[in-house]
């Protein structure tokens, strides 16, 4: 469960009013762990608000590792994602081809 932002700063002032965090915790029924992770947090990145999700730096692959993707799958509609992976010109892993393959509205044809 998300801690709202209000309820984040009610317990980072009560801890910095010298109220001990155990009884912050308790007060605000959160774990004590919890609690200094987020005092943590707060002082490392100076917010109480949480951090973005999603991926932190701009993806590796580029248009001609799209182009590559393709033409392998029309080559052999049986490729695996760890084939494709293993022959771009980046080190990626097969989540990444799996999510740009998804983008491109290209599906891989499952053989059983």
């Amino acid at each position: 469960m998300r801690i709202p932002i209000e309820t984040r700063k009610k317990m980072l002032a009560a801890v910095e009013r010298g109220e001990a965090v155990a009884s912050v915790a308790r007060r605000f029924e959160v774990t004590e762990r919890g609690l200094h992770k987020l005092i943590k947090r707060c002082r490392q990145r100076g917010t109480v608000e949480p951090a973005k999700p999603g991926p932190k730096a701009p993806t590796k692959l580029r248009p001609e590792d799209d182009a590559k993707m393709l033409e392998m799958i029309r080559e052999d509609p049986g490729v695996t994602l760890r084939e494709i992976a293993s022959r771009l010109s980046v080190e990626v892993v097969e989540s990444t081809v799996s999510r740009r393959l998804t983008a491109l509205g290209v599906s891989l044809k499952k053989n059983h």
